[in-house]
């Protein structure tokens, strides 16, 4: 299976890549605080594009819309655990308070 790298970037300072992988899987993969994380989709085809499918497997157009889609995907995977550590903070605080 033929792995293409689409995009690689950082979302405040963590790495991310986009790949496609194969002719109809994409993914994302990025590293916080030492731990990888991402997903996978596949461009699904509809019956009528199965004869373009042999020839081109996906257009610019689909192949971008993917890169947009795991941009944003990589972005609320970040944002999702810095707030997680800022709650498990602020609760560490208000228990300590308690005390």
């Amino acid at each position: 299976m033929k792995t293409k790298i689409l995009k690689q970037f950082k979302i405040q300072d963590c790495p991310v890549i986009l790949r496609q992988i194969g002719k109809h899987m994409f993914e994302y993969l990025l590293v916080y605080e030492g731990k990888f994380y991402g997903t996978f989709i596949t461009n699904d085809l509809r019956w009528w594009q199965l004869k373009r499918f042999k020839k081109e497997p996906c257009t610019p157009n689909e192949i971008n819309a993917m890169v947009h889609f795991l941009t944003k995907a990589a972005e609320t995977t970040v944002e999702t655990k810095i707030k997680e550590k800022e709650l498990n903070k602020n609760e560490t605080r208000t228990d300590n308070k308690n005390k």
